[in-house]
C-alpha cells in the first residue's frame, strides 16, 4: 500500500529520499561553476551558452522517453542509471580540453540529470495523497534547495585560492561525481514507488497502459495541459541565469564570490515552503504560481544594481521566494491532467517545457550578454517573466480572479 493510499506523506522513506536529493543536487549545483572551466580553457560566455544549449537539445529529444521509462520500469532503475551516467561524464570533464568532447560530455550529463530529476517529481507525486501533491513536491524541493546552497558554497571554497591551475578543477569535478555516486547508494537502499504500469508483473493478465510513442502522442493530445507549459518554458529560462550566468555577472562586476546569493535563495525558499506549504491548497495553485512569477521578475531586476557581494542578498531572497511558490504548483497543475498510470509522462511534459526554456535561455542569454551586456539581458528576462505571468492569468480568470481555490 502506498503512502497516498494511507493518507500519509512524511514517512521514513520520504526523508531518506530527501537525503538522496540533497546529495545529487549538491553535485548538480557544483556545476554552477562550470562556466569558470570554460573560461579557463579560453572560451567566452557566448561559447558557454552554445555548449549548454546543445545539452538541452539532447535532453529535449529524450524527454518523453524518460517518462515512458519511468512508467514502464519505475523510479529506481531510472534514477540509478541516470546518476551513474552523470558521475561518469562529470568525472571525465576534468581530463578534456577539446571543445567538441567537452560539449558531448556536458550534453550526456545534462540528459542523465533530466532522468534523475524527473524521478524526483514523480516520487513526490506518487507518495502523496492527491490533495497534498503540491505540498509533497514543495517539501522534496526543500531538499534540492539544501543542495543548491551546499554546491555553490563548496565550489567557492574549492576556488578560493584561484583557478589558475588545473588542480581546483580536478577537485571540483571529482566532488560533483562523488555526490552523484553517493545519491545512487541511498536510492539503492530505499523502497521506491511504482506507477500503475511498472507495478504489474510481466505475467499479469491485467491490461497494461500502452506506452508506445503513438500512444504517448495520443495521451498528450487528449490531456494537453495548456498554458502551464508556457510557465514551464519561461521559469526555466529564468533559472538559466543563476545556474550558469550569475558567476559571469559577478566577475563582470569585479568579484567572484556568489555564495551569498544562494545562502539567501535557498533558506528563503525553504522557510517559505514550510510556512506556506498549504498555500497552493488554500489560496489556489494558479494564484500561488502568479505570485511567484512576479517575485521572480522583481528579483531579476534588482540584480541590475549588484556591484558588491552583499548586494546579492536581496535578489536571492526575492528569487528564492518566487521559486518556492512557482515550482510545486507548476508541476502539479501539469501532471494532474494525465491518468496516474502515465504520471511519468505527465511530469515529463512540464519538465520538457523546461528543457525548451533552458535551450532558449542558455543560447539567448549568452548572446544578449555578449552583445549588449548584463543589464539588457536582465531587463529582457524580467519582462519575459512578467509577460508569461500576465498571459497565464488572462487564460485562467476563474481560477485567479474569481474562485477561492
Amino acid at each position: 500500500m502506498t503512502s497516498n493510499q494511507t493518507n500519509q506523506l512524511y514517512t521514513p522513506r520520504f526523508f531518506q529520499f530527501c537525503v538522496a536529493v540533497v546529495l545529487f543536487m549538491t553535485g548538480l549545483a557544483l556545476q554552477f561553476h562550470f562556466g569558470q572551466y570554460v573560461e579557463f580553457l579560453g572560451h567566452g560566455v557566448d561559447t558557454l551558452g552554445r555548449i549548454l544549449s546543445i545539452g538541452m537539445i539532447g535532453t529535449l529529444a529524450i524527454r518523453l522517453h524518460i517518462g515512458r521509462w519511468i512508467d514502464r520500469f519505475g523510479c529506481r532503475p531510472t534514477w540509478i542509471c541516470g546518476a551513474l551516467i552523470v558521475a561518469l561524464c562529470v568525472g571525465s570533464v576534468q581530463f578534456v580540453e577539446q571543445l567538441w568532447l567537452l560539449t558531448l560530455l556536458r550534453a550526456a550529463s545534462t540528459m542523465a540529470s533530466a532522468a534523475v530529476m524527473t524521478t524526483v517529481a514523480v516520487f513526490a507525486a506518487l507518495t502523496a495523497p492527491p490533495h497534498r501533491r503540491a505540498e509533497s513536491i514543495g517539501t522534496i524541493g526543500m531538499a534540492g534547495f539544501v543542495g543548491m546552497i551546499a554546491g555553490p558554497t563548496l565550489g567557492d571554497w574549492i576556488f578560493a585560492g584561484g583557478g589558475e591551475s588545473i588542480t581546483p578543477y580536478r577537485i571540483f569535478f571529482s566532488a560533483s561525481a562523488l555526490c552523484s555516486l553517493l545519491a545512487c547508494g541511498v536510492v539503492g537502499l530505499i523502497a521506491m514507488p511504482t506507477t500503475a504500469e511498472s507495478a504489474m508483473p510481466p505475467s499479469s493478465n491485467a491490461v497494461r497502459p500502452v506506452a508506445g510513442r503513438s500512444s504517448q502522442v495520443r495521451i498528450i493530445r487528449d490531456h494537453w495541459p495548456g498554458m502551464i507549459l508556457l510557465i514551464g518554458v519561461v521559469f526555466s529560462m529564468a533559472f538559466c541565469l543563476q545556474s550558469m550566468f550569475l558567476e559571469r555577472l559577478a566577475e563582470a562586476r569585479g568579484f567572484r564570490d556568489i555564495k551569498l546569493f544562494f545562502l539567501a535563495y535557498g533558506p528563503t525558499a525553504m522557510v517559505l515552503r514550510v510556512v506556506f506549504r498549504r498555500l497552493p491548497e488554500r489560496l489556489g495553485r494558479s494564484r500561488t504560481l502568479v505570485l511567484g512569477m512576479l517575485l521572480l521578475a522583481i528579483g531579476q531586476l534588482t540584480l541590475r544594481n549588484v556591484h558588491v557581494p552583499y548586494q546579492l542578498l536581496l535578489p536571492g531572497i526575492l528569487m528564492g521566494a518566487g521559486h518556492s511558490f512557482i515550482f510545486p504548483s507548476m508541476v502539479d497543475l501539469a501532471a494532474e491532467r494525465l491518468p496516474l498510470a502515465f504520471r511519468g509522462t505527465g511530469t515529463s511534459m512540464i519538465l520538457g517545457a523546461g528543457d525548451v526554456g533552458m535551450l532558449i535561455g542558455f543560447a539567448g542569454l549568452g548572446g544578449i550578454i555578449n552583445a549588449y551586456g548584463f543589464d539588457t539581458a536582465l531587463t529582457v528576462l524580467a519582462s519575459t517573466v512578467f509577460g508569461a505571468a500576465a498571459i497565464f492569468a488572462i487564460t485562467r480568470p476563474k481560477k485567479i480572479f474569481l474562485r477561492t481555490r
